[in-house]
């Protein structure tokens, strides 16, 4: 897996994620992906990035930080933890004003109907329940949105269980949406916003087996960060100054993000727009030569990117003051493109790769268009396991899909390398399949 591409986060961040992976020794991926939930807790629906004016996105996020038991998930997700836990905090010691303010309204807000008063809900930053009924209660206090953080052995969130009214209250979450929650032996809650961001751990295993069984329309909406194993690193002792530093940074965008009626808004400018027409026209291209579980995600990916170019604009302007950012422009679009494509796709990939690449039909497909994208002259069976099928397949498995791939003309054995009695290992690629029109379409 490609490690985390540091250079596209600004500073001081950068720097502290290096600080926490070297005093944890944990994976900086799973640091990474603690500073963008950071973010998206502070913003959600109170920061809109608006491309044109008929397209923006909240700065919601959903991440998914992919392991194996005792690989340093929790160790590299705790200290932003507690810094988010400071701003609930300071943001709670102003709720009796709030409520007091409140009360002077007649107990009104988001949810209300015919003038019927709602409890007084706290300011809440984090989450642990990813019951759709107690986060509808959350955010009905809290329109901004919240962070729903999982960090244990809770089921993946789309899992087969859920029924599909829950599956449509999470896709209203991810995009910061309208939603109607039925409660037990109480009227429904009804809100105008449903923004809710998503940090959750999971172990490989558990995650193959509900992307198997579940629905992928919510898998297409995670950014995954899957570092695999990885060397020991020796603890440093490290001082953590920069947390103050990190602190300020998040009280700047509590501050900034305002309200989820009248949200910050970032402009993409010309420039910005054109680098990213570029972007969306490399996805539109991309995403024809996919199928199943990544060609879901990279549909939804121009969401990701241009939440990603709002991140990396938030990332570097707001320092401990609360600054107004400036414009999108054509370099936050850049980098976010590049950590898209040179990070969260690859790892996304994986995921996808070993929950789908048991069916030997999707491997045939894969394998053809790796043969039509690399054009070799000539391949060997461990090659294609390893570069087409990411090393998703066994050795039996891969040759089983070239067998089926020479059936179909699209290599055959290199006799001059054939051993006997043993089975061929090293075939040579069609050279007409470069003039065939969509070869790849007819091995459905």
């Amino acid at each position: 897996m490609p490690a985390v591409l540091l250079a596209m986060v600004p500073q001081p961040w950068r720097d502290w994620i290096a600080d926490t992976e070297r005093a944890t020794g944990a994976p900086a991926d799973y640091v990474l992906q603690s500073v963008l939930a950071g973010v998206a807790a502070m913003c959600g629906a109170g920061v809109r990035v608006r491309v044109t004016p008929a397209w923006d996105e909240p700065l919601v996020l959903w991440q998914a930080v992919v392991g194996e038991p005792s690989t340093g998930k929790s160790a590299a997700l705790a200290p932003m933890r507690r810094l988010l836990d400071l701003v609930e905090q300071e943001r709670r010691a102003g709720d009796e004003e709030r409520r007091t303010a409140r009360a002077g309204q007649g107990g009104a807000g988001q949810g209300v109907k015919d003038g019927e008063a709602q409890p007084f809900v706290p300011s809440q930053v984090v989450a642990s329940d990813a019951d759709p009924v107690a986060l509808a209660d959350i955010v009905s206090g809290n329109p901004r949105g919240v962070l729903l953080w999982r960090d244990g052995p809770a089921a993946w969130i789309g899992a087969a269980h859920d029924d599909e009214d829950d599956r449509t209250t999470w896709l209203a979450a991810w995009e910061a949406g309208a939603v109607t929650v039925a409660r037990p032996r109480q009227p429904a809650r009804s809100l105008p916003r449903f923004p809710v961001s998503i940090l959750e751990t999971i172990r490989p295993e558990r995650l193959m087996e509900a992307l198997r069984s579940g629905d992928d329309s919510l898998a297409a909406r995670f950014l995954f960060a899957w570092p695999g194993p990885q060397p020991y690193r020796a603890l440093a002792v490290v001082e953590r100054s920069r947390d103050e530093e990190l602190l300020q940074r998040l009280r700047a965008l509590s501050r900034l993000a305002a309200s989820a009626d009248d949200p910050c808004v970032l402009a993409v400018d010309a420039r910005g727009r054109a680098a990213l027409d570029k972007v969306l026209a490399a996805l539109h291209a991309e995403r024809q030569n996919v199928e199943g579980l990544e060609a879901a995600w990279i549909g939804k990916s121009r969401s990701l990117i241009v939440r990603l170019a709002g991140v990396v604009e938030l990332l570097g302007s707001i320092g401990g003051k609360a600054v107004r950012p400036g414009a999108i422009g054509a370099e936050q679009v850049e980098a976010a493109a590049a950590l898209w494509r040179g990070y969260y796709w690859p790892h996304a990939k994986a995921v996808f790769d070993s929950a789908e690449l048991s069916d030997h039909s999707k491997r045939v497909r894969r394998v053809a268009r790796w043969l039509l994208d690399k054009r070799p002259a000539e391949v060997s069976r461990e090659e294609v396991r390893r570069r087409a099928l990411c090393q998703a397949a066994t050795a039996d498995e891969t040759q089983h899909v070239l067998e089926r791939l020479a059936y179909l003309g699209f290599v055959r054995v290199d006799l001059a390398r054939e051993r006997v009695g043993r089975a061929t290992t090293h075939w040579l690629v069609n050279p007409a399949l470069a003039e065939t029109e969509k070869p790849v379409a007819q091995l459905a």
